[in-house]
């Protein structure tokens, strides 16, 4: 599976997102990826978590991380994993304007349809579709995460978030 394939089926999974929804969307995703992978043979749902992992580790961004710090006023480590799996499950256009230029999720994150900008259950599907399909776990994952976000780090000082975000900022600031 190559990258486009990839993005091909995120597409696919959203085919039934409805923006007139207010909760099951995500669940909707979900279920319509994993009918998606089990068509798939099982090198392909490896190949499919392989590229949502390395995805989710070019997400690995201090200011994807101050991003979801505000707009969801708080994120731990797990959260922002969490979040990445969201960014992910978006769609490729999402995703790629997030990672140039984190801001763009303003049109995004509270827009009609979306539940939470924290999707846990979207990353662990191709492990269900695999286990489902194979009876086995999925092997493991040998590219190596990076060990600590790329970019300048922020912080939580007063005005800091502000400045390098001040339209997530002005959005969703909440006091």
């Amino acid at each position: 599976m190559d990258i486009e394939q990839f993005w091909k089926l995120i597409a696919s999974s959203r085919k039934g997102f409805d923006p007139n929804r207010r909760d099951g969307n995500m669940e909707e995703q979900c279920e319509e990826l994993k009918t998606l992978l089990l068509k798939l043979p099982p090198a392909e749902i490896v190949d499919f978590r392989n590229h949502l992992l390395a995805r989710m580790n070019a997400a690995f961004h201090w200011d994807l991380w101050g991003a979801a710090y505000i707009i969801a006023s708080g994120c731990s480590d797990d959260g922002f994993a969490d979040f990445r799996s969201w960014l992910v499950s978006m769609g490729r256009r999402v995703f790629e304007d997030a990672v140039s230029n984190p801001q763009s999720l303003i049109d995004v994150a509270d827009a009609p349809g979306v539940e939470d900008v924290f999707f846990a259950e979207f990353s662990e599907v191709p492990a269900r579709a695999y286990a489902e399909l194979t009876g086995h776990e999925l092997p493991p994952y040998t590219a190596h995460p990076p060990v600590a976000p790329a970019g300048e780090k922020w912080s939580q000082d007063e005005g800091n978030l502000q400045q390098r975000f001040p339209k997530l900022w002005a959005r969703y600031q909440r006091g």
